[in-house]
């Protein structure tokens, strides 16, 4: 039975983060919050719809994960409580919570209230009394707001301003008022239904106390972990550490009957309000947390019973209203009284909406009172119905908030704010050439083939065309395959002048280059056999094809599949995007062969004067500084084998992640140039192609080579040689 258990706790574990990381990705796609997409995939897997993950598993073997999760955020929120910072906005963090906690407290106590007496909810148990009672009790849980949605957003959006900081220091005094005022509410029902015992006074100021207490832990933890990490210099140790300190902390506040919220919070306060400012201990636990933050919110998805939600009926949709009215206008009136921007003003309400973890832990401190029990029911449904509607609404609320208060940062990742779905939207610019002009050889040996089909593409092509003709001593020769079925047909179309123009733009770019441009029109019903037929014929030194600018250029990677596999000579992909400079020229290698196939590409654009040519060999990750060294002075021995044109700098890196490897030392760069997978069909889906990974993420052109049979049993021989 134990085995079983532990399987299906597993397989939710699955569940919870491969359905969550799809939605949440979906929902990017649709301008939302991931938070937004891991509920909604925790509502299809819990019992509210799909029911695939057992409630027991819910309730009870999956909770330790929401512990934790809460224990890093409040962590996390420590953090931003930098005096320093907060010094300069200090009124208005008072104003703005006082603002919004009075008037969440009073308009959702009153319109609770005066609901529940008129439409008699209670039986024959209701009344005035009974009325005050819940309308107490569910204004002090309306106070809380939840801080992991809240923060989720923030990082995801890379906010950073004062309206986030504000709003995260908002959230945590509004989660300590709420169980300040939680304490006190619970002792007045009690007296106004009756079933109070005990002192009065002692468990009114009991939440005072609670909440000082969790403090000074907090605080007490977090200057032992700041005493410790700072003097580790291993970020495993300051990892392991930190999280030791954190789970000390919200654990031991559990267990005298503290808040672990508040404690956490103080323990990030502590550390980070400390005059040598060690923040490791925040980097460290920042790269621990996604998954379970995808796991967290899936979960609490999960956990939200839509049927409760529904049955609070009027009541409920009145306490959800009220809530988001006294959090937005009493916001809106606190930071206009500092006085702040009316724009970013209007906005700070918007991101205190979200609600989960702290109001469903005080409803469960309701369901476990008795002497509560006749407003146990009603305050649940409430509650449950405020944290669906708010944790749904509250994510992209919050990503809104800072979209108006123009604090967000880069959302979008590397590259993205040029190309969608792998199209240029900043279109191609090929830099006027400045260079002295090219002198061509009086015999030329074969041709440079370039394959004309856009003309957006011709000028960057024929660029590179005329710069490999040169290198190889060759004719540059402009060709175009047409798909007509005969000859006669093309020249008695349209088609004739476009291929004439396209020709026009090709011959124009050589002449500046200072090199005769030679044109040929080729019929065949596919563009690489005709391409094959020309190289053939004309003894072609290479073949360069241009890129489509679009990530489904199925067509074109088989047409280019076939041109590898079956040409004498190398095939050179050209990607334009963006300006083409080839100034400072970025090679990477994963292997010799790789450098045997892009040396001839590499020598035609270095032999233009004043190029910087970086060779940056891949190593795998766990090589240490003495092979990095040893491999930089393998691959530095090649260029000047070669007497390789141009300055040449050799570097080797341990990299994590080739593409990212890449892309990083790539912003240095003007041009990729690297060699092309020559594995297709089955092969390709499973090991894939580096330079095709790169394409699609860079903002840089690239030259991507892949070898022809001549080039590739060169590599081979000299391999073998080696």
């Amino acid at each position: 039975m134990a085995g079983a258990a532990d399987t299906n706790l597993v397989f939710a574990l699955s569940l919870l983060l491969t359905a969550g990381f799809a939605l949440a990705r979906l929902a990017k796609l649709c301008r939302l919050p991931s938070v937004t997409g891991y509920i909604v995939a925790g509502i299809a897997l819990g019992p509210s719809w799909l029911s695939l993950i057992p409630e027991e598993v819910l309730e009870e073997r999956l909770q330790v994960f929401t512990s934790i999760a809460l224990l890093l955020v409040a962590f996390g929120i420590g953090e931003r409580f930098d005096l320093q910072q907060l010094r300069a906005t200090a009124k208005s963090l008072i104003r703005v919570s006082l603002g919004e906690i009075t008037a969440t407290f009073l308009l959702v106590g009153l319109a609770v209230g005066i609901v529940a007496l008129v439409t008699g909810a209670g039986g024959d148990a209701g009344g005035p009394a009974y009325a005050i009672a819940v309308g107490l009790v569910c204004a002090s849980i309306a106070v809380a707001t939840a801080p992991a949605a809240t923060v989720s957003v923030i990082r995801e959006l890379q906010a950073s301003g004062p309206v986030s900081r504000l709003v995260l220091s908002t959230v945590v005094v509004n989660n300590a008022m709420s169980v300040t005022l939680f304490g006190i509410a619970v002792a007045a029902a009690q007296v106004l239904l009756g079933t109070h015992e005990g002192s009065l006074i002692a468990q009114a100021t009991g939440p005072f106390v609670v909440t000082i207490a969790s403090l000074m832990l907090g605080i007490g933890v977090g200057l032992a972990c700041d005493y410790v990490v700072h003097r580790l210099h291993n970020r495993a140790d300051v990892l392991v550490v930190a999280l030791a300190a954190v789970f000390f902390c919200g654990g031991l506040a559990e267990v005298i009957g503290l808040s672990s919220l508040l404690a956490g919070v103080a323990a990030g306060f502590a550390v980070v309000n400390r005059d040598r400012r060690d923040v490791r201990a925040f980097r460290a636990i920042n790269d621990f947390e996604p998954p379970l933050y995808g796991i967290f919110f899936t979960l609490a998805g999960a956990q939200l019973h839509l049927k409760e939600m529904i049955a609070s009926g009027l009541l409920g949709l009145v306490f959800v209203l009220a809530r988001a009215a006294g959090k937005y206008v009493g916001a809106w009136a606190g930071a206009r009284s500092v006085p702040l921007n009316p724009q970013r003003a209007g906005s700070i309400g918007l991101g205190l909406l979200p609600q989960a973890g702290l109001a469903i832990g005080l409803a469960y401190l309701v369901r476990q009172d008795p002497s509560l029990d006749p407003i146990r029911s009603l305050v649940i449904s409430l509650v449950v119905a405020s944290v669906v509607i708010n944790e749904l609404l509250g994510p992209p609320l919050v990503r809104l908030m800072l979209m108006r208060a123009g604090e967000v940062g880069d959302e979008d990742g590397r590259g993205e704010a040029s190309i969608v779905d792998g199209a240029v939207l900043d279109g191609i610019d090929v830099v006027p050439w400045t260079w002295p002009k090219l002198a061509p050889v009086r015999r030329p040996h074969g041709s440079v083939l370039v394959g004309v089909g856009r003309p957006q593409m011709v000028a960057g092509l024929t660029r590179i065309g005329v710069l490999l003709a040169h290198h190889y001593a060759a004719q540059p020769t402009a060709l175009h395959v047409a798909a007509a079925r005969s000859a006669e047909d093309f020249w008695e179309s349209t088609a004739d002048q476009d291929a004439v123009a396209l020709f026009r733009l090709a011959d124009t770019e050589a002449r500046a280059i200072g090199y005769p441009l030679d044109t040929e029109v080729e019929f065949a019903d596919e563009e690489a056999h005709g391409m094959l037929r020309i190289a053939e014929e004309q003894d072609a030194q290479a073949i360069v094809v241009g890129h489509p600018p679009s990530r489904r250029a199925g067509r074109f990677c088989r047409i280019v599949d076939h041109l590898a596999h079956e040409a004498l000579c190398p095939v050179v992909v050209v990607r334009l995007i963006g300006a083409l400079h080839t100034e400072r020229i970025l090679v990477p290698l994963t292997c010799p062969e790789d450098y045997l196939t892009v040396r001839p590409m590499v020598a035609a654009l270095g032999a233009v004067e004043e190029h910087h040519v970086t060779f940056l060999r891949l190593m795998p990750a766990e090589c240490r500084a003495p092979e990095l060294r040893a491999a930089e002075e393998e691959i530095a021995a090649w260029p000047d084998c070669d007497n390789m044109p141009g300055h040449c700098v050799c570097r080797a890196v341990a990299a994590d992640s080739r593409v990212h490897a890449i892309l990083d030392a790539a912003e240095e760069h003007d041009i990729i140039v690297m060699t092309a997978s020559s594995s297709r069909g089955l092969s390709r889906a499973f090991f894939g192609s580096l330079a095709e990974d790169v394409a699609l993420q860079t903002p840089k052109p690239m030259l991507m080579v892949a070898g022809g049979m001549e080039s590739r049993s060169l590599a081979e021989a000299t391999t073998r040689d080696v």
